[in-house]
């Protein structure tokens, strides 16, 4: 089997695990096993048929229903969406009719992109910090007395308490 095509869920495969049980061939159908996606939400069970997104569509016209929010700014395209002016401007009542009609973005960038933050969600602390210039370059050293000075005091407060 031969594809350029990335095997997902066991649908893709067709009979050619069931195949492999019946013909006692362990090694096909362990590789073919290793082939599938590790995600259970990948499995067949979890997806609809394809007419789901018609039905979907479908439904949204049918009972007048907006486009869902979006989660994030497209800053890039200029589409920053402030609904604050309103809120000023009409009170509550006009911010939420605003917000209804063009709905502001549920979260709003941080201050780096958002590839770095998928790179600095998956470093260390120490890199992180680094990465931010928050790291402390001129905290102070703790210097520990050396072990013979540890035991010449340990020793001077045990002659004290007997």
């Amino acid at each position: 089997m031969r594809t350029s095509q990335l095997i997902i869920n066991e649908n893709q495969l067709g009979t050619r695990l069931n195949q492999a049980i019946v013909d006692h061939r362990r090694g096909e159908f362990g590789l073919l096993l290793a082939m599938l996606s590790n995600d259970a939400r990948d499995m067949a069970q979890f997806h609809l048929d394809d007419q789901a997104g018609d039905i979907e569509a479908k439904l949204k016209r049918q009972f007048e229903l907006p486009e869902a929010q979006a989660l994030t700014s497209a800053l890039h395209l200029g589409e920053d969406k402030d609904n604050s002016e309103q809120f000023h401007q009409s009170g509550l009542c006009g911010f939420h009719l605003q917000q209804y009609l063009n709905p502001e973005p549920l979260v709003h960038r941080g201050r780096d992109p958002l590839a770095m933050q998928e790179v600095l969600a998956n470093c260390d602390p120490v890199s992180a910090a680094r990465f931010h210039n928050e790291l402390d370059t001129d905290a102070q050293v703790i210097e520990l007395p050396h072990f013979t000075e540890q035991i010449v005091r340990q020793r001077a407060l045990g002659d004290i308490l007997a």
